[in-house]
């Protein structure tokens, strides 16, 4: 049954295979960071197999990351159904990005750093007026946080579970509450 799984991952994948930019190098670091904590020993082509299969926050990621090309885009989504609770509508984001649990989950940011960490139910956008937030390299936003308006959150900060951050966040802060203060 598992060999049989494998195949079906393969041969889905040759579909999209000739659109895909191995060279990218936010693609690739996305898939590395993936496979790295996902615990994913296999080469890439099967990791992105696999990946594309399993993980539909993965699969987000992925269309996000052709959204300069509409055309192979929508072929993608023929075959890999994206996650329809999440919404990623930001500009720039860098490569490694983790997204744990994408269920509830808006990410619409003025730019995101590489390698950062994003789980469920988390908002990431516009205060009613102004420009969304700017988030650093390495953040970890989890479950149920809110980041919001024209904000910069800084390289290596913790956003806590369900803090609402309206204020700028210091590099290597960790957040919590409501609204977010630095937590010691």
């Amino acid at each position: 049954m598992q060999k049989l799984r494998r195949i079906s991952w393969m041969f889905r994948l040759l579909f999209i295979l000739p659109g895909i930019k191995w060279n990218d190098e936010a693609f690739h670091k996305d898939l590395v960071r993936w496979k790295a904590i996902l615990n994913i020993g296999e080469s890439d082509m099967v990791a992105l197999a696999q990946l594309l299969s399993n993980k539909p926050e993965f699969r987000n990621l992925f269309i996000y990351r052709n959204n300069h090309r509409p055309i192979y885009r929508c072929w993608i989504t023929l075959w890999y159904r994206p996650m329809n609770t999440l919404y990623i509508e930001t500009p720039k984001i860098g490569g490694g990005l983790y997204i744990q649990h994408g269920f509830a989950t808006m990410i619409a940011a003025k730019s995101i750093g590489e390698n950062c960490w994003i789980n469920q139910q988390v908002t990431i956008g516009y205060n009613g007026h102004g420009d969304p937030p700017v988030i650093g390299n390495n953040v970890m936003i989890t479950c149920g946080a809110k980041v919001l308006g024209n904000i910069t959150v800084g390289d290596n900060a913790v956003i806590g579970a369900n803090a609402v951050v309206i204020h700028d966040v210091e590099a290597g802060a960790k957040m919590g509450g409501v609204p977010a203060h630095r937590l010691k």
